[in-house]
């Protein structure tokens, strides 16, 4: 065999190795993304619904961030009308005193301010939950410490109860995870007042102006979720007030007139929200 003959195998020999290697390269290259195809969707699979609902809870705390300011700056002239009427009408809420108690996030805390009901319990915090409603300590006791809704309610003379939320836990994924904790915490609030009279409130839609244009704040969610805490309080025989019945259009929206942000009523609308409550 000549130079020139051997020269010429020997490189046959060189490029089917760099085939060699380009191919395994590739099949290589393919198979780690596959594989890290798999391991994202593994990862994506294995995000439990706490993790959302943690992510939905920061959204809700940030949007709720400007309300407080807002509700902060608002409170002395709210009151100073308050307390003007109060003065016309003395009796206007003898309904409302202290053996009455309101749990809710930061609408019904609106509500409270706009109403004048001064005298009440006042569990109300924004971004409240049914799931954080148990847990978060907000409430000042006697001695300055920071106790729990049921803490307090332990020793407090309470007879009726009104409960509205659910606005907040409209970006969780699972229905039965919603409906289940507020159960709880109607159950753990008879254990420490098995006598008092729970009234669950049904979720105020929002204007169709923010339902249409916000996939968590939308009233299909809002009915979805009023069906089943009106079914949960028919099933635990307590009293359900739907509230939709006269602070929601002919549509079931929120009218544009009731609110600012679309979510929180401005103090006309919350008037009516009161005059409601104490015809049923």
């Amino acid at each position: 065999m000549s130079k020139h003959s051997k020269k010429i195998k020997n490189l046959n020999k060189i490029v089917a190795i760099i085939l060699i290697v380009i191919v395994a390269s590739i099949i290589l290259a393919i198979s780690t993304e596959i594989t890290s195809k798999e391991t994202i969707s593994q990862n994506i699979q294995n995000v439990t619904s706490q993790e959302i609902q943690n992510v939905s809870e920061n959204i809700i705390l940030e949007e709720n961030n400007e309300l407080e300011n807002i509700l902060s700056n608002e409170n002395t002239v709210v009151s100073n009308e308050v307390e003007e009427e109060s003065t016309n009408n003395t009796n206007e809420n003898r309904e409302f005193g202290n053996n009455v108690a309101f749990i809710g996030d930061s609408r019904t805390q609106a509500f409270l301010m706009y109403a004048g009901l001064k005298d009440v319990q006042d569990y109300t915090n924004i971004g409240l939950m049914v799931d954080t409603a148990l847990t978060k300590k907000f409430i000042t006791n006697d001695n300055g410490e920071k106790i729990t809704i049921l803490e307090d309610l332990a020793t407090k003379n309470i007879d009726t109860i009104y409960i509205m939320l659910g606005i907040n836990e409209l970006g969780w994924i699972y229905n039965d995870i919603f409906i289940k904790d507020y159960e709880n915490l109607i159950d753990k609030i008879l254990e420490v007042k098995p006598n008092c009279e729970i009234i669950v409130q049904s979720i105020i839609p929002v204007t169709k102006t923010k339902s249409e244009g916000d996939n968590i704040y939308n009233n299909d969610k809002i009915t979805e979720y009023n069906n089943l805490i009106k079914d949960m309080a028919n099933r635990k025989g307590i009293k359900y007030i739907d509230l939709c019945t006269v602070l929601a259009d002919k549509s079931g929206n929120l009218p544009k007139e009731a609110s600012t942000d679309g979510i929180h009523l401005n103090k006309e609308y919350c008037q009516k929200w009161l005059k409601y409550l104490k015809n049923n």
